[in-house]
């Protein structure tokens, strides 16, 4: 081990929240209501907006007309306001913040999800309460798979980025990891799981609790 895990940093939409149905559902209203039909349908699309920032898949939506952009972005969000109280942290994840902030290590988020849906989720799920630091999607310049949010994360935490696990559950997830130094933590459980495994992270797991071990034991490849 070359050195004691200091801080757990974790992706949100998909490690520590169940929210794909939510995003899913508030992207398709949202087009309907705006567009007249449904978008994402397709697999490939789907997968694809749910990876990125809200203001990179609203700019892909309005194809360039800056009015139709802040047209689907308002309504998007008073959707996604209703859609959100359906969404749970995943099983395990509350008692696995408590033990590690327990055990001494800090605890922090990098996401790409906008602050006012982040801590609109935070606050409703009770994990806001158990946060050290939050980086969101519009406080970066580029979202991951740039490893900007996540060193933004270990910086205003202090520590060592080589004593940090980043968790997530997505391709983009490991490659910021590796790109800020951090030892990269992939979740079997969320939105991109076979993707995840095969960024080659330095820790795989199926459940939140292990954290709770790995961050006593953990080493990067």
């Amino acid at each position: 081990m070359s050195a004691p895990i200091e801080a757990v940093v974790f992706d949100w939409d998909g490690t520590l929240v169940d929210s794909k149905r939510a995003l899913v559902a508030s992207f398709q209203e949202t087009t309907t209501e705006v567009l007249g039909e449904p978008f994402p349908t397709e697999h490939a699309d789907i997968e694809r907006l749910i990876q990125v920032r809200g203001q990179e898949a609203f700019a892909e939506i309005a194809a360039g007309d800056q009015a139709l952009y802040e047209r689907i972005e308002t309504v998007f969000h008073r959707i996604y306001v209703e859609q959100q109280q359906q969404i749970r942290p995943f099983p395990g994840a509350l008692e696995t913040l408590r033990r590690l902030r327990d055990a001494g290590q800090a605890i922090g988020v990098a996401t790409s999800k906008a602050r006012i849906r982040l801590d609109l989720e935070a606050e409703r799920t009770g994990i806001g309460e158990l946060l050290d630091v939050s980086i969101s999607g519009d406080e970066v310049r580029v979202a991951k798979p740039d490893p900007e949010s996540v060193a933004a994360a270990i910086r205003r935490l202090d520590v060592d980025p080589a004593a940090t696990l980043y968790v997530g559950d997505g391709p983009n997830d490991v490659h910021a990891a590796r790109g800020a130094g951090a030892i990269s933590v992939a979740v079997t459980f969320g939105f991109h799981p076979a993707e995840a495994r095969a960024a080659g992270p330095d820790h795989v797991i199926d459940d939140l609790a292990e954290l709770v071990e790995l961050a006593g034991a953990a080493t990067r490849r």
